[in-house]
């Protein structure tokens, strides 16, 4: 008898080592999809493992390939049905009144304050070429339309960009010791 036939009769017979395989072979597959599953995803390794023990006892694996990329294909096939049955779901419709907005408090104010002109600060201290060159950054250029707007090659620009960004990091860092924070 081979190793996936052994496991096989395990899993049937309910042996836990067996069920503890099959079971991280059915949780790696998951993984890939416990960010768009959320809650759904315990609940769909329990259904994805009885579900499995159904077709296994059927003899629905054929043996074309291992029995862990059997599992994996099953588990994996189970959370695109998963998937395409959330989506699916009807979507209700809220009231913009119903929707309140929190305002932020006091305290986030001033923190989100504070970072402004910290910022306002720290760009007022670079020189005018790196203040030219955030400008442009900004205003969403890369960094080949930069080039063509300087007359400068992109490596020189994506140079020039980096040091700015340094020159800004070291004069944040020097206004903060200052502060004392």
């Amino acid at each position: 008898m081979d190793d996936d036939a052994r496991l096989i009769a395990l899993l049937l017979a309910g042996d836990s080592a067996g069920i503890t395989q099959v079971r991280a072979w059915v949780a790696g597959a998951l993984t890939r999809y416990r960010g768009r599953l959320g809650v759904e995803v315990e609940d769909l390794e329990q259904e994805v493992l009885l579900d499995l023990m159904e077709a296994l006892a059927a003899g629905r694996f054929r043996r074309q390939s291992r029995l862990e990329t059997y599992v994996f294909s099953f588990a994996r096939f189970k959370c695109v049905d998963r998937l395409r049955a959330l989506g699916r779901r009807d979507m209700v419709e809220i009231d913009d009144e119903t929707l309140t907005f929190d305002a932020p408090s006091a305290f986030e104010e001033l923190a989100q304050r504070e970072t402004a002109e910290l910022a306002a600060r720290i760009v007022a201290a670079l020189p005018t070429s790196c203040r030219e060159l955030w400008e442009m950054v900004a205003d969403g250029l890369s960094y080949r339309e930069m080039s063509g707007a300087t007359g400068l090659s992109e490596g020189a620009i994506r140079v020039r960009v980096h040091r700015c960004r340094q020159q800004a990091i070291e004069l944040r860092e020097r206004l903060l010791s200052r502060r004392g924070l």
